[in-house]
């Protein structure tokens, strides 16, 4: 056909212009189709400079170390929209990335005016597109300019390379990027091809002030394998060997009885089918069947709070404007960034899931590329992706279900200390009732002792008061008693004197039972009530008290009775061995030539006891150890009272010590233990 015969479709600048907004979403999916141009070159090494010192003309060069363009290269590759670069003769099977021939529009979608520069091993050259102030109708056109690489930031690293080609772009408005954005632009590159299958060194570097250096830094992947859980890895590159031995799935704040780190998992790939076969039509329109396989790694974190990931990983917690995610790639580019927005059973632990798969499939020379228009998603309808989520749901499933059992595992300890600690709570409350419970009734009981005790001390008239005229008369009748007892005790002493105590001290008995009745005789005559038991329960150290003062301080005028309570001490005793006690104390401080008597009681750290002192002869070179004993006088008597008053101690499960007074006297201890 001559060439007048032939009339060429042209690509005007607003068939170009709409392509390139459908083809990209933002200045780095841009950014990485250039780069894939420069893998297809055969580049060893790609380079991307962004001077954004003014960000909204900012500068993008992106150059590499390929083969570079010749100007038929340019006229017949470059410029030809719509080229499948897999039909060239240079193509290798399942290496080339490029297909659909539209990827030079990311340069147009960055800026309206670029320039290229290209070298390869017999020439080198220089071209400009400006699509500013163009018609839409017009079709732009590649000019051809002077290779002046003044204007060229990356001069040095250019200049250096023999061959290569670079993009120069001016005037790209980058004010939407962000400082955290920017500080991800590294990681989001890395995202965008996998290393195993683009051995490609791609390097970056940006510039934000003028002060800053020219320094192009090796782009990698920043995966947290030591913050994951569990992993599925049929790669053969041993990514499940990066997982700890074990991590922790909770914070530090839980109980030390759970706070403790959880065996990881590696799910065994030989259990999961990551093949199958679709039926397809071919390029041709033949229907076939087509082979598809899954090959990559897929893990899910222990955790997605910050804190947790802490504590599991060296590096720290999550990365900034970097979340998980199920990277999906074809021919080792990436295709969809996240895959989880695909598979809708595991949403809630979406999150959690992070991994990176290959389908080549999706892109087969013999088969329609499976991407939608914008080419960064698929449809739902193909039936490679059909089989692709199929594969990968259930491995994610498996993934889950194994943070489950660990999470419910937890959940189950937590619930069984919460359970036990509200059980123990339950029972120091019941405890702490009851100990209230004892507490007010031993409470009503001392309040009732002591209103009995005050009512007894208060009512001085009750017990001890002046004689009215029927005691007077019970007094008259008593006398007889009182006189009989006094002369038993006569008795005994003279008998014990004339026989001997320690053949007779059976009539220790004898004495015992008369100074009980002389006691009750004292006490009994000035008492306002009807005695019906010989017992009592009241606070005895105020009985002590009121005899002393009512009883004795009446009977020995001469001596000075000092008295001091410290507390209380409600008990069940007999009248007459307390009033025995002090008779016999006080008879006998009175033989000694005393002058004061001096009774201190108190009642501390359930030992109650009471001091009896006297200013007398004392108790110098007398054995202490036998004072109490039948017969034993240091007076000239007949050595039955302090006998008595032992046995009368004793009888109300006390003791009675002897001490020497240091300051002269005699010094009396009394002990009752509760």
């Amino acid at each position: 056909m001559a060439e007048n015969q032939r009339i060429p479709f042209n690509f005007t600048y607003f068939a170009m212009k709409l392509l390139g907004k459908n083809l990209y979403s933002n200045p780095w999916t841009a950014v990485s189709e250039i780069v894939a141009n420069g893998v297809d070159a055969g580049a060893e090494n790609v380079f991307v400079l962004v001077d954004m010192r003014n960000k909204e003309k900012a500068v993008v060069e992106i150059f590499d170390d390929g083969t570079g363009m010749s100007f038929d290269d340019l006229r017949q590759k470059y410029a030809l929209i719509g080229r499948n670069k897999r039909l060239e003769n240079d193509n290798v099977k399942g290496k080339t990335l490029g297909r659909k021939g539209i990827g030079k529009l990311a340069a147009l979608y960055l800026s309206p005016k670029y320039y290229i520069y290209t070298k390869t091993e017999h020439a080198r050259s220089a071209w400009m597109i400006d699509t500013q102030g163009i018609l839409d109708s017009d079709v732009p056109a590649l000019v051809e300019t002077e290779y002046d690489d003044g204007r060229i930031i990356s001069y040095n690293e250019w200049t250096s390379l023999k061959t290569g080609t670079m993009i120069h772009l001016s005037d790209v408005d980058l004010r939407k990027i962000g400082p955290e954005r920017l500080k991800s632009l590294p990681l989001i590159l890395a995202d965008y091809y996998l290393e195993s299958v683009i051995p490609v060194e791609i390097k970056v570097c940006v510039i934000e002030s003028d002060d800053a250096k020219i320094e192009f830094i090796k782009i990698k992947k920043d995966i947290r394998f030591d913050t994951m859980y569990a992993i599925f890895d049929n790669t053969g590159l041993n990514y499940k060997d990066r997982l700890q031995p074990s991590v922790y799935l909770t914070k530090n704040t839980v109980y030390k009885e759970v706070d403790v780190p959880k065996r990881t998992v590696v799910l065994d790939e030989t259990k999961y089918s990551c093949s199958g076969v679709v039926r397809m039509n071919d390029l041709n329109g033949n229907i076939k069947d087509l082979e598809c396989k899954m090959v990559g790694w897929i893990g899910i974190h222990s955790s997605i709070d910050n804190e947790v990931l802490k504590r599991n990983s060296k590096s720290g917690g999550k990365i900034q404007n970097h979340p998980n995610a199920l990277r999906l790639y074809v021919r080792g580019k990436l295709a969809v960034n996240n895959l989880m927005n695909y598979v809708g059973s595991t949403a809630a632990f979406a999150p959690y899931i992070e991994g990176e798969i290959s389908f080549d499939v999706l892109d087969d020379d013999l088969y329609e590329d499976a991407s939608t228009s914008n080419r960064e998603g698929y449809s739902v309808s193909d039936p490679r992706i059909k089989e692709l989520i199929n594969i990968v749901s259930k491995i994610i499933t498996s993934l889950v279900i194994e943070r489950n059992k660990a999470g419910a595992e937890i959940n189950r300890q937590i619930l069984s200390i919460k359970a036990k600690k509200e059980q123990e709570a339950k029972e120091a409350q019941q405890n702490a009732e009851r100990a209230e419970a004892a507490r007010k009734n031993e409470e009503l009981l001392r309040k009732k002792a002591e209103k009995e005790a005050d009512k007894l001390h208060a009512q001085n008239n009750t017990i001890f008061s002046a004689l009215t005229e029927e005691q007077e008369s019970f007094s008259a009748k008593t006398h007889l008693v009182k006189t009989n007892a006094i002369a038993i005790r006569n008795s005994i002493t003279t008998l014990a004197r004339k026989i001997g105590v320690d053949q007779y001290k059976e009539v220790g008995a004898i004495a015992i039972s008369s100074d009980k009745i002389l006691s009750v005789l004292r006490y009994s005559a000035l008492a306002n009530f009807n005695i019906e038991d010989e017992y009592i329960c009241v606070d005895l150290f105020k009985f002590c008290y009121e005899y002393i003062d009512c009883v004795l301080r009446k009977q020995y005028f001469a001596i000075d009775f000092k008295m001091q309570i410290d507390g209380e001490y409600v008990r069940r005793f007999n009248p007459q061995y307390i009033s025995l006690v002090l008779d016999n104390f006080v008879s006998n401080s009175q033989k000694s030539n005393a002058t004061e008597f001096t009774v201190k009681m108190s009642n501390k750290e359930k030992i109650a006891g009471i001091e009896i002192c006297d200013n007398g002869k004392g108790l110098c070179g007398v054995n202490l150890e036998n004072i109490f004993e039948f017969g034993y006088s240091n007076t000239g008597g007949s050595g039955i009272g302090l006998f008595n008053i032992k046995k009368a101690i004793a009888s109300m499960c006390g003791e009675v010590y002897a001490k020497t007074n240091e300051g002269g006297g005699a010094r009396f201890i009394i002990r009752f233990e509760e």
